[in-house]
């Protein structure tokens, strides 16, 4: 069980939330899954580190999708999941809102079916520097920063921006502004953004897991999560390296 257990990062002036905020947050999920999915998590581990919010989702997965990943269709399932998400995106941003009295800006997902997980990513308005910040020495920032830029360039061109953020022990987010290509651009312009996320979800996972980065973090990386803002051109990857 990967346990996000709260460990407030050295140097800064980051914004770091109690642990009555990460439970009401974690029951708050709980709740609402099981109201509009129909099934609990049998475990949400919440994260408020700022300008992020990460809600790791455990044991999650219908039993009809159960049924569904067996054939394989995968992208049935994900299809789904991303219609309903979307309907209930501002009610998780109202409603964090109200829990870290910080304006959140954004709220992205991404799951992994054959675990059984997901992850929320919430991102606060007040999207400031941390990541410049507290660094661990083991590990090349610039390296993985570098390594990054690479693969994003395999899948779509090399960041305008890029930023990484070191949240806790075992948690990494990257920020990157300015990824779309040409003909990205053209197909949001045309509202093509839900079969653009089914499409590049596959594949920025399976380069991502390629791209070797475990010599650079010096651990396994047990799971990885993305998701996009394509109107905005950015995207978050989230890695959760082993204990």
């Amino acid at each position: 069980m990967i346990e996000f257990m709260h460990q407030p990062a050295k140097g800064g002036n980051n914004m770091t939330m109690d642990h009555p905020a990460q439970t009401e947050a974690s029951d708050f999920v709980s709740n609402l899954l099981e109201e509009y999915f129909g099934e609990r998590p049998s475990s949400v581990n919440v994260v408020i580190e700022a300008p992020f919010i990460l809600i790791h989702l455990q044991g999650f997965l219908m039993p009809s999708e159960k049924n569904l990943l067996k054939r394989n269709e995968i992208k049935r399932i994900t299809e789904t999941r991303d219609l309903l998400l979307n309907t209930l995106k501002p009610e998780i941003q109202d409603r964090l809102q109200h829990i870290t009295r910080h304006e959140i800006e954004g709220v992205y997902a991404d799951w992994n079916l054959e675990k059984e997980t997901g992850l929320f990513i919430a991102v606060m308005a007040s999207d400031g520097a941390k990541g410049e910040n507290y660094w661990p020495a083991e590990i090349d920032r610039n390296a993985l920063k570098n390594k990054i830029i690479e693969t994003s360039k395999k899948t779509q061109k090399e960041p305008d921006h890029t930023e990484l953020y070191w949240l806790n022990h075992n948690l990494i987010v990257i920020k990157r502004l300015g990824i779309m290509v040409d003909i990205e651009k053209e197909l949001i312009k045309n509202g093509v953004i839900d079969e653009l996320r089914l499409a590049k979800r596959p594949l920025e996972h399976r380069l991502m897991d390629s791209a070797e980065l475990k010599p650079i973090v010096n651990r396994d990386i047990i799971e990885l999560f993305v998701d996009w803002d394509f109107e905005k051109d950015k995207a978050y990857l989230v890695l959760i390296l082993q204990e």
